[in-house]
């Protein structure tokens, strides 16, 4: 036996790669460790097994057992040419699991081109191919999932996303596209409790599973409560490569639930001292009005968000603009001579009006642009649009739809509803605020009212030189 031998058997004995050698008759004449362990059949067993002896059950990917003829080492026999990366189960006969293996094999002949022997090498995929059947069942779950990378916890923007299903995109407003990147905080807003989060901060930290409720926002600012379930996602070395969080909105049973974990206890009061339980339940009341004044982001007369909401979107608004190299219309639209038409028509068709107009804006911007009642008669917008689109043409649109509210509106007769519309057009939101930018846009707006209402103004950002 010469060196190369050596070398190759050693090779062979210590690969991860299982490889089988079979005479032309298809009788196995070697095995390595790798194969002995991934066919789980003692060597000796190997070499009184041919290949017309349905030793194993071969299954393929759609779960059909292969006729002997379909096994790798008669294909060869009978083709005589290579077979590559073919996909086989092998069926465990005491439990029925099955193991997964890549399959590659060739014929080998003699120097003198006559018949000679078989080599079958293959690999465990059965991880891999495990995985991906679970796709469909999580894509398509009602629970919400994310997955994470656990790589920089403590990273500004970290830990970044790397896999979302359907239903956390339909919730929560966002594209998938929008999400693959981000970081879960992109959820998170003012009123999202703080000592929650830091308590799933180290979690993340300690690699250990945790289970919080967290008040979370929508894309347009819309709250949601969820109950998600944080926990590690291990490689086959046990190292903690991912995490995953599953998610489900609760908002509909969030202060229920409150309320009824002391049902047992508010019972024996009832019998013991009724003022005292009045007193209680009064004070239970108030603070379940608290939170849900908090969670009060909608505008009850106009049903669009609020100034509160506004604010709160435009602030998100300005980072999307900055972090994608996009520029940011901010804006005000004001009803002309709103007080003459209360005065005229009275303050039930004044909100009439109102709310008209808001559906007006309601239609006419796109989802992923903000809207917003900022009081009284005046109504706050934004629009992230590339660096290259003009904005004048598009909002005067939207004035001349408000022109046309008195073809829907019987009651204003001749009377003609119209509206101011000043805004700031930033080519680059770094270093911009929300509160800076609206100031702008009231500024355009006072132009817009001063050179004789019914027009748009727009200021735009003064490029440095």
């Amino acid at each position: 036996m010469n060196i190369e031998s050596i070398n190759l058997i050693h090779l062979l004995e210590h690969a991860d790669i299982g490889v089988v050698i079979h005479a032309w008759d298809t009788q196995i004449v070697y095995a390595n460790p790798a194969a002995i362990e991934i066919l789980n059949t003692p060597l000796a067993k190997l070499k009184t097994i041919t290949g017309k002896h349905e030793h194993w059950e071969f299954i393929d990917r759609q779960d059909r057992r292969l006729h002997i003829d379909e096994y790798p080492v008669n294909k060869i026999v009978r083709l005589g040419t290579p077979l590559t990366n073919e996909i086989i189960g092998i069926v465990e006969k005491d439990c029925g699991a099955v193991k997964w293996v890549r399959v590659n094999a060739y014929p080998e002949k003699y120097k003198d081109n006559s018949k000679g022997f078989i080599v079958v090498y293959f690999t465990e995929i059965t991880e891999q191919v495990t995985h991906f059947s679970y796709k469909d069942i999580v894509q398509n779950s009602q629970d919400m999932i994310i997955v994470t990378e656990a790589a920089n916890v403590e990273g500004p923007l970290s830990p970044q996303i790397i896999y979302v299903n359907d239903a956390i995109c339909e919730l929560s407003e966002y594209s998938r596209e929008e999400l693959i990147g981000e970081t879960p905080r992109i959820f998170q807003g003012p009123l999202t409790d703080k000592s929650a989060t830091l308590r799933i901060r180290q979690a993340l930290l300690e690699q250990r599973p945790v289970t919080e409720t967290l008040l979370n926002y929508t894309k347009s600012g819309t709250p949601y409560w969820v109950e998600m379930s944080i926990f590690p996602l291990t490689n086959r070395f046990g190292e903690v490569t991912h995490f995953a969080s599953v998610e489900r909105d609760v908002s509909s049973t969030r202060f229920y639930s409150e309320q009824l974990k002391g049902r047992n206890d508010e019972l024996k009061l009832i019998r013991e001292n009724l003022e005292k339980l009045v007193m209680e339940k009064t004070r239970e009341i108030k603070n379940v009005n608290a939170k849900l004044e908090k969670l009060a982001y909608f505008d009850e007369l106009t049903d669009i968000p609020n100034r509160r909401a506004f604010y709160d979107t435009l602030e998100k608004a300005t980072h999307f603009a900055e972090r994608n190299h996009f520029s940011l219309i901010v804006g005000i639209a004001d009803v002309d001579h709103f007080k003459r038409l209360n005065d005229t028509y009275g303050h039930g068709l004044g909100d009439k009006v109102l709310y008209a107009v808001a559906q007006i804006m309601k239609q006419f911007f796109r989802q992923e642009d903000g809207i917003g009642r900022l009081g009284g008669e005046e109504f706050g917008f934004f629009m992230v649009i590339p660096t290259s689109l003009e904005p004048e043409g598009l909002l005067n649109r939207l004035r001349q739809k408000v022109e046309n509210l008195n073809k829907t509106i019987s009651e204003l007769n001749d009377y003609q509803v119209t509206i101011s519309i000043g805004a700031f057009h930033v080519q680059s939101t770094e270093y911009v605020e929300g509160k800076q930018l609206m100031d702008e846009a009231d500024k355009a707006l006072y132009c817009a009212k001063h050179d004789g209402r019914n027009r748009v103004h727009i200021q735009r950002q003064l490029t440095k030189e």
